[in-house]
């Protein structure tokens, strides 16, 4: 029961490292967002394979701002086959798909995740959006990203193009725990990048309420009364693009 004791000691750490790091892009990203709503401007998430769950987490759930979009179609995600998500994310022209699906404005703002920051896709997708205007807060391992060369044609990776970083503090290759010589485990990632992303919606929401702007937010469906006051949430505020 080693890695118990282990892993617990490295999330904790990791949690309290992601804390201190990140207030103040965490400040500087609420704002841009406060900004982009106040605006009206759209905000989206984006992120392929595990990554994409940190935009899924903060989407249509209880405690979840209403009025924010997820970038992702079933091939980015681990829904359909293991590898998949991997062959896609590297994949620039990828983007030519989304392009299609999702119409990125001037002004809109992208929450984009990626462990790793260096694949084409995430790239790629990425700088069409700053090309149009659009603002980009990352969720990204900066110690792994700087250490590593984007497979992107530009050279980039995604801490790079983000006008806001978040670095979720994950170790080089995300596992944090060593079983043995040949085996480590424990990733951080999700569990750093999923915090950073609550906290960025909560201050947001906190921002915009404090400008008494309208700020939607979810309940648990499993609270008597929740179904209906959610369902008008649903109803008004749909994809528009």
């Amino acid at each position: 029961m080693e890695f118990f004791k282990t892993y617990h000691e490295v999330v904790m750490k990791a949690m309290e490292n992601a804390t201190k790091t990140n207030e103040d892009a965490i400040e500087k990203g609420a704002k841009l967002m406060a900004d982009a709503v106040q605006n009206g401007h759209t905000l989206y998430t984006f992120g392929t394979g595990h990554s994409h769950m940190i935009g899924q987490d903060v989407y249509a759930r209880a405690g979840g701002y209403a009025k924010i979009y997820p970038i992702v179609e079933i091939e980015m995600t681990l829904a359909t086959h293991p590898t998949k998500s991997t062959h896609v994310e590297r994949t620039a022209a990828y983007a030519d798909v989304l392009d299609v699906l999702y119409h990125i404005e001037d002004g809109d703002v992208i929450i984009a995740t990626s462990n790793s920051g260096r694949n084409p896709l995430v790239i790629e997708y990425m700088m069409r959006a700053k090309a149009k205007g659009a603002k980009i807060i990352a969720i990204t391992s900066l110690s792994h990203s700087k250490t590593i060369k984007s497979r992107h044609e530009s050279g980039k990776r995604l801490f790079e193009l983000a006008d806001v970083v978040l670095d979720n503090v994950a170790p080089y290759g995300d596992a944090g725990v060593d079983i043995d010589k040949e085996t480590r485990m424990g990733p951080i990632s999700t569990l750093t990048g999923c915090y950073l992303a609550q906290l960025l919606m909560g201050c947001f929401v906190e921002d915009l309420k404090q400008r008494g702007v309208d700020a939607p937010v979810f309940k648990s469906s499993n609270m008597d009364g929740a179904d209906a006051y959610n369902q008008k949430l649903f109803d008004a505020y749909v994809i528009k693009k």
